[in-house]
């Protein structure tokens, strides 16, 4: 019971003293507003100058836009000055020092963001109006949490691997130099608190002060700077456009190792193509396209895509070799410098053809070369082993054929013999013409042959050149542009 009768009085006297505490704060706060004008700046005397100590705290980067160049960032603004009209002798008010007004009710600054690039709002604005302190001697401080969007001009140049400096410009609007003058609180603005961002990273945010002379006022205007130093974190972008860029096009010299008869040479280098240019497309629609220069990783595309051209180009000139009509041959300077050098240089040996000076006549004259059976200048020998030698005849059975007639017929053994000659006669004509035949298709089927094995070995000679070239060449395009991206 007495406890719950001390605990009643202590709730009593306790409201009451927080009912005299309100009165006390409402009597204060009436007397310093009740002649006060929020529109007029808050000295003495006019030739007075108002400071403004004005200090950022950077909470969070929102988003930077690249296409459209704009910064979004959500900021604590902090702001000290000193007002004449608001001062008090703490001992008439039952020694209270500070008191928390409306920013409304008071006069503040009009410092606005000069770089702001919000067309939703007024220029600047975004600023939340907040409570301000006041202390008894007439100080002011102004904490106030604000989103800003501001222009940046980006450089894109390195892009994906750039830096970026983004400035947030803070004056007064109307004050001039001489009215209201605006002073840094330390080197940098606090970043201590920022919310990591997945895109950016914040290297550093030094302040300036600064006094800008306009062509309005021949009075120069006060503002603070802050510079927003960033990079951009490069893993997205590398991991999704930049490797697998570079590796699609070092894919496509690949055409050049296969076979001529897949006739997919000239399709996968026209489909890696594709990719590439939609890469570009990709990597373009995330940049602004008024930008003043061109970024690396475009030139790197960009030169991938001269390359596959001419890689497309070069397969399709060795497809059309490879199909070449056999009546035509290899020219004399081709097969010289091609069987013959290049193919010692590229150790292909197998491939080598050592170089001779022949062309069709020559051919044709090799091939005719053979002995004909049937001319008695080619030396000794029965007509039967210069036709098609003895095996040949066995098959045949010509020996057996010929026995048969002979026991057919009933004439003299001198008709006998004028008939076997006849037969044989018969038959070796027919030999003959058949032999002539085989002798001249395989004269064609060797010419023929012939050429295209050596187109062939020159097709596989140059795309062993045209992989090796357009390999470098991808190599060192590739190497010299992310150097120069990273460096």
């Amino acid at each position: 019971m007495l406890m719950t009768v001390n605990c009643f009085v202590s709730n009593y006297y306790f409201n009451i003293f927080l009912i005299l505490a309100a009165d006390v704060e409402a009597k204060l706060i009436d007397d310093l507003l009740s002649q006060y004008s929020r529109y007029v700046r808050p000295v003495a005397m006019e030739s007075q100058l108002v400071e403004i100590f004005y200090h950022m705290k950077l909470s969070r980067i929102l988003k930077i836009d690249e296409r459209n160049q704009i910064l979004a960032t959500a900021v604590w603004l902090e702001q000290w000055w000193h007002d004449d009209y608001l001062k008090w002798n703490p001992e008439d008010y039952d020694n209270l020092t500070e008191v928390t007004i409306s920013s409304r009710r008071i006069w503040i600054p009009d410092t606005v963001l000069y770089n702001s690039a919000d067309v939703d709002k007024e220029p600047g604005t975004g600023v939340l109006l907040t409570n301000a302190v006041i202390n008894y001697t007439g100080g002011v401080y102004w904490p106030a949490p604000a989103i800003f969007k501001s222009s940046c001009s980006l450089v894109i140049t390195r892009f994906p691997f750039d830096e970026q400096t983004c400035i947030l410009k803070f004056g007064p609007w109307a004050y001039l130099g001489n009215e209201v003058i605006m002073r840094q609180v330390s080197e940098s603005g606090d970043f201590s608190q920022l919310t990591p961002n997945g895109q950016w990273k914040l290297l550093a945010m030094p302040v300036e002060e600064n006094l800008v002379k306009y062509g309005c006022c021949p009075i120069p205007f006060s503002d603070i700077t802050f510079t927003l130093e960033l990079r951009r974190k490069e893993l997205f972008y590398l991991f999704n456009l930049v490797i697998p860029s570079i590796l699609m096009s070092w894919l496509s010299v690949l055409s050049f190792y296969m076979p001529m008869e897949s006739g997919e040479k000239v399709g996968l280098n026209i489909t890696v193509l594709l990719a590439l240019v939609f890469f570009l497309l990709l990597g373009a629609s995330l940049l602004p396209p008024n930008a003043d220069s061109v970024p690396l990783l475009a030139q790197l595309l960009e030169c991938i895509i001269v390359i596959m051209c001419l890689e497309t180009a070069m397969s399709v000139i060795v497809l059309r070799l490879y199909y070449r009509e056999p009546k035509t041959t290899p020219p004399r300077w081709l097969r010289w410098l091609v069987l013959d050098k290049l193919a010692d240089i590229l150790f292909m040996h197998g491939r080598r053809h050592p170089f001779r000076d022949y062309d069709d006549a020559d051919i044709d004259e090799g091939l005719a070369a053979i002995q004909d059976p049937f001319d008695p200048e080619n030396g000794p020998g029965s007509i039967d082993d210069r036709i098609v030698g003895k095996s040949l005849l066995e098959k045949l059975a010509l020996q057996e054929s010929v026995a048969k007639e002979t026991q057919k017929g009933e004439d003299s053994d001198y008709e006998s013999d004028s008939g076997l000659t006849d037969a044989i006669g018969g038959t070796v004509k027919q030999i003959e013409r058949c032999v002539s035949r085989l002798m001249e298709h395989a004269q064609e089927t060797d010419r023929s042959d012939s050429v295209k094995q050596q187109w062939l070995d020159i097709c596989i000679i140059f795309d062993r050149i045209l992989l090796i070239a357009f390999t470098l060449a991808l190599v060192m395009t590739s190497v010299i542009v992310l150097f120069l991206m990273v460096a």
